[in-house]
């Protein structure tokens, strides 16, 4: 959905564009730890890190919604420098 939203948001739109580019690199950032979680299950046999990462992962999302939800700022620090490239990088579609 972020994706879509960075294609078809016009760039003053600079609240919607930051929050979609935010998202974007955040579900990147996961899958990412997700899949090395499941390799390390692979190769380890053991799946705790896996089920905490999830639970974690998911209340963290949950309050971040939450907040934005209610127009409170939310920047994710160590995802400032992706989603700024995001951003910067996926042009908006003319709708003409």
């Amino acid at each position: 959905m972020s994706l879509i939203l960075l294609f078809v948001v016009p760039r003053k739109e600079v609240k919607v564009r930051f929050h979609a580019s935010q998202a974007l690199a955040l579900h990147i950032a996961l899958l990412a730890i997700s899949t090395l979680f499941k390799l390390i299950y692979l190769v380890g046999g053991g799946n705790f890190g896996q089920v905490l990462f999830g639970m974690a992962s998911t209340v963290f999302l949950i309050i971040s919604m939450i907040r934005v939800w209610r127009g409170q700022p939310h920047t994710i620090t160590p995802l400032a420098d992706p989603a700024k490239w995001f951003n910067e990088r996926i042009e908006p579609r003319n709708r003409g």
